[in-house]
């Protein structure tokens, strides 16, 4: 079903681009929402709604989904400072971003995976090395799913969450870890 979606999305926005003058084209993005208008989020499970949004938000963000390999990260003050002030940032800017429709994840869910992926850009802009982060679905205590950005260190898995301004260790979230994708997003 998933590879259904993904080509008929694929082939959308090819004929639109095609056809359509530039400021009636159909975005990655617009396709997207528009299926995910058919698709609801509680009939599909949520490693599947994740995998899509990924590989679609590699279609559009092509840099981004460079496969790497998994490295662990020494924890020290500098990395503990960079990690806390890209995640206090994006959850401070990432409301006005997205009222401005600027680097969507193309996500079925919700802005979960817009706030994990741009701090993985910020942190790759930082200087850290993309093996070392990881998009996790999870299971809020309630049930709901939601994306996290993990980052591997030395001390363990390290959790920026857009609903705490503080980073967390994986074991303290309060998450079920329903899927941890080594942020390659291409399988």
């Amino acid at each position: 079903m998933l590879k259904r979606i993904f080509l008929a999305i694929t082939m959308s926005v090819a004929i639109t681009a095609t056809t359509a003058a530039p400021s009636q084209a159909m975005s990655i993005s617009s396709a997207a929402r528009s299926i995910s208008a058919a698709m609801p989020a509680k009939n599909v499970e949520i490693s599947a709604r994740t995998s899509l949004s990924n590989r679609l938000f590699c279609l559009q963000y092509g840099a981004q989904c460079r496969i790497s390999d998994h490295q662990v990260l020494a924890y020290t003050s500098k990395l503990r400072t960079v990690l806390a002030s890209v995640n206090r940032g994006v959850n401070r800017a990432m409301p006005e971003i997205r009222a401005r429709r600027e680097f969507l994840s193309l996500s079925l869910s919700s802005s979960a995976d817009d706030h994990a992926m741009m701090k993985r850009s910020q942190l790759i802009r930082a200087g850290l090395p993309a093996g070392a982060m990881r998009l996790a679905s999870v299971l809020s205590p309630e049930g709901r799913s939601h994306s996290v950005l993990v980052v591997a260190t030395s001390t363990g898995d390290l959790v920026l969450d857009h609903r705490r301004t503080a980073v967390m260790k994986r074991r303290d979230s309060g998450y079920d870890f329903a899927s941890l994708s080594a942020v390659r997003f291409i399988d």
